[in-house]
């Protein structure tokens, strides 16, 4: 029965995703109200924008590999020219790079496959040291978003680029890693920063079998129980909800969608 019910959740929200894409492939980010009015004209919501426009390219890829038929296909297919030029967004592209290797996987797309390596080694460029950049020119690195590593990782792994992984493992060492002993005392943590670090730290472990990298996901995991400078869960079992984060050192009991995406998805990697 929780096998049925998830299949029928995710086929809704494909349902929505599908509603939000436009007729040329691009997809807006946001509706104005409980009618569904699509908002077009926002600073965050307009046709196409890079990051929801990818985020959109990798559920459809997990709906062509997940469901029969050729509606989600066609829909990747159409989106996927819109993430095709060069962006500054390193980021971005690293959820650009993790579509089209789920849609590898599920197709053996030689070009999905092609797109998969190009935009992996273009992330791969933009780094200062060892340390993956959001974006070329900038080098401080906010940890939400950032799957670089998550990227290089699993495209080297699947698709035989060991240089990929060498990149992934040495950026590890130099953002996840240290930011993972910091979670304990940050006064200012998003449940997002938190996957982003477990979800690099599996996929390098995965890629390079060195369960140093495992044992830094687990412990990044017990952010959520409480290992915080809170000494409070973020995780609440109880309510079955994850609260917004740490906030100058406190919890704060705000609980919204991406908290809890992302919580969920650093707690079941």
């Amino acid at each position: 029965n929780q096998d049925v019910s998830a299949r029928t959740d995710a086929q809704a929200l494909l349902r929505f995703l599908a509603y939000m894409q436009d007729e040329d492939g691009r997809f807006a980010n946001f509706i104005l109200d409980w009618t569904g009015r699509k908002n077009l004209k926002g600073a965050t919501s307009f046709l196409g924008g890079p990051q929801w426009q990818a985020r959109a390219l990798h559920a459809l890829a997990y709906g062509v590999t997940t469901f029969a038929g050729s509606e989600w296909e066609e829909r990747f297919n159409r989106g996927l020219r819109w993430v095709d030029p060069a962006m500054p967004y390193m980021d971005v592209r690293a959820v650009c790079v993790l579509a089209t290797l789920k849609h590898w996987e599920a197709t053996g797309s030689a070009l999905s496959a092609d797109r998969s390596v190009a935009w992996a080694s273009e992330i791969a460029g933009t780094r200062d040291g060892d340390r993956l950049l959001n974006a070329a020119g900038v080098p401080a690195i906010h940890l939400w978003g950032h799957l670089q590593e998550t990227a290089l990782a699993e495209t080297g792994r699947l698709l035989c680029r060991p240089d990929l992984v060498k990149t992934a493992r040495a950026s590890a060492d130099a953002v996840l890693l240290p930011a993972e002993r910091q979670l304990g005392a940050a006064a200012h943590v998003l449940p997002f920063d938190v996957s982003c670090i477990v979800s690099g730290l599996v996929a390098v472990a995965r890629a390079t079998e060195d369960g140093r990298y495992a044992a830094a996901a687990s412990q990044a995991r017990s952010w959520f129980a409480g290992s915080n400078a809170a000494g409070a869960p973020v995780y609440d079992r109880q309510l079955g909800l994850i609260y917004d984060g740490i906030d100058e050192g406190r919890v704060s009991r705000n609980s919204g969608a991406e908290s809890n995406i992302e919580g969920a998805l650093a707690l079941l990697l």
